[in-house]
């Protein structure tokens, strides 16, 4: 009986489950995979922020800031580079290199400069405007111009220049940004930052660069200014360059025909004919920034500052500050005036008179002119043929890099790139008349290196009316607290170098 029971119990129980092992071992292993995938993805949206999907994934989550405006005193660390110097630089970078800079170009913008131990590469130099294009929503920023121009010393380097702006400053920032207006971009009053480098079907290279301080601009001698504001937003679908392909075409375009009506006719046969390249910027046609730098009122390091009162403030001294000519093209070769010394010949330069400002007359409301009983002395400035130039006291000079005469080779090359440059050293004089003296550098038992010929230095220099220029053959020294100005390097056909300086000290030597 007892078997019986027992046998029908085993045939009513359930038969035995499978547990799937595998199959969750698999389930749990592609949740693995997944949140490795996710892990890794958000990695890759933050920290390329550059990419269009990344952006637009960053600015549905809130994680992206808009450009902002930088304080020149704030501003990230950078390097100041020539045209010639960014041609060198990216002229010799493969197509696979070229891609990745650019991403971090532009991924350094878009982050607004947070961590990141780059240098940002700044442009500074002259520039004249081939063209200009208005921005618009369908454009990387969406309202403002965009102004293509050419490097004035180095044509095989194109700069587009972003402006950004609010709708209203629109036509006064058109008007203004006009084919053959030279731009000026200085180490002391612009941050141009590279944000994207193309390379032209011609060889050339076009750089697009935006302000980082956004400021203020008018055209010098000119009404109107122009304020840049930071844009709201950029739109990565459109890409960079702004102007491209047919664009850049019609723009070359325009600026030929430009640099034919405004070519001047050489009459004499013995002259070649100028070009607007090779002429020096009009000065009535130069974009300029009209808010100061705090960074200008740091004088010379290892002095101490002086008061207010003894000198100019930072926005005087940068407006009447001797500042560094546009280099002209080796072609142009300077005027030569012989000396009664057979062995030296002072190069002159000629700068253009300054257009002096029209005063207005003081009257009473009933028309007789009006004359103050005493007035204030002028400010002592001096001229030396129709050239104006501040002096100062021994130490007081604007801040700027004090250079040996062996480091000024160089320069000949890259230009001064609109940094403000002293010259110290012990120099003996060649050749001296009114106004006017060459020296040569000496450097005792290197002194052969100065020697006249290849890869020498000479030394024009220019003295203020009524200052009387040192004596041949006698010798002299300058230190830090009274260099001269450099106003230009040139290099002469036999390969020296020479050194156009101004003396900006009002103490005797």
């Amino acid at each position: 009986m007892s078997d019986l029971y027992t046998r029908d119990f085993d045939t009513l129980s359930a038969p035995p489950r499978r547990d799937h092992l595998f199959l969750w071992t698999v389930f749990i292993l592609l949740l693995i995979g997944f949140a490795m995938a996710c892990w890794l993805g958000s990695f890759y949206v933050f920290g390329h922020p550059e990419n269009v999907q990344s952006y637009k994934i960053l600015q549905k989550l809130h994680k992206l800031d808009p450009p902002k405006r930088f304080e020149i005193t704030a501003a990230p660390p950078g390097e100041f580079l020539t045209a010639q110097k960014l041609f060198e630089r990216y002229n010799t970078f493969p197509p696979l290199k070229l891609q990745a800079e650019n991403d971090e170009l532009l991924r350094m913008y878009i982050d607004n400069y947070t961590d990141t131990k780059k240098l940002v590469p700044y442009i500074v130099g002259h520039y004249t405007i081939v063209d200009s294009h208005e921005l618009t929503p369908s454009d990387l920023f969406p309202s403002g111009v965009a102004a293509l121009a050419e490097a004035t010393d180095f044509p095989q380097v194109m700069l587009e220049h972003v402006y950004t702006a609010d709708a209203r400053d629109l036509p006064a920032l058109k008007a203004m940004l006009k084919t053959g207006l030279d731009v000026k971009l200085a180490k002391t009053l612009d941050l141009a930052a590279v944000i994207h480098i193309q390379r032209m079907d011609n060889g050339s290279l076009q750089f697009t660069a935006v302000p980082l301080l956004y400021g203020s601009y008018r055209v010098k001698q000119g009404a109107g200014t122009i304020s840049l504001q930071p844009p709201p937003g950029i739109n990565l679908v459109a890409g960079l360059p702004i102007i491209r392909g047919p664009s850049i075409d019609q723009a070359l375009q325009v600026f030929a025909q430009y640099q034919r009506v405004n070519t001047p006719v050489s009459t004499a046969l013995d002259q070649p004919m100028a070009t607007p390249a090779a002429s020096a910027p009009s000065t009535s046609t130069e974009l300029v920034r009209i808010d100061a730098s705090p960074a200008a009122d740091v004088k010379l390091p290892m002095h101490p500052r002086v008061k207010p009162s003894a000198t100019p403030s930072p926005a005087a001294a940068i407006a009447e500050a001797s500042a560094p000519p546009v280099r002209p093209r080796p072609t142009e070769q300077p005027q030569v005036l012989a000396m009664n010394s057979p062995r030296e010949s002072i190069p002159l330069q000629t700068p253009a008179a300054p257009i002096p400002a029209a005063t207005p007359e003081l009257r009473s409301p009933n028309g007789v002119p009006l004359t103050p009983f005493l007035q204030a002395a002028p400010a002592p400035v001096v001229t030396n043929n129709d050239a104006n130039w501040r002096t100062y006291a021994p130490g007081q000079m604007p801040r700027g890099r004090v250079i040996e005469p062996a480091d000024a080779a160089p320069l000949a090359d890259s230009g001064l790139g609109g940094e403000r440059l002293y010259l110290r050293g012990t120099f003996i004089v060649t050749a001296s008349e009114e106004n006017r003296a060459v020296l040569r550098p000496q450097a005792g038992a290197l002194s052969s290196v100065f020697k006249p010929g290849s890869g020498a230095i000479r030394v024009i220099v220019q003295y203020p009316s009524g200052v009387q220029p040192p004596v041949e053959r006698s010798t002299f020294s300058r230190d830090v607290d009274r260099p001269f100005l450099i106003t230009d390097v040139r290099r002469s056909a036999d390969g020296q170098i020479n050194l156009y300086v101004r003396e900006i000290t009002n103490s005797s030597n």
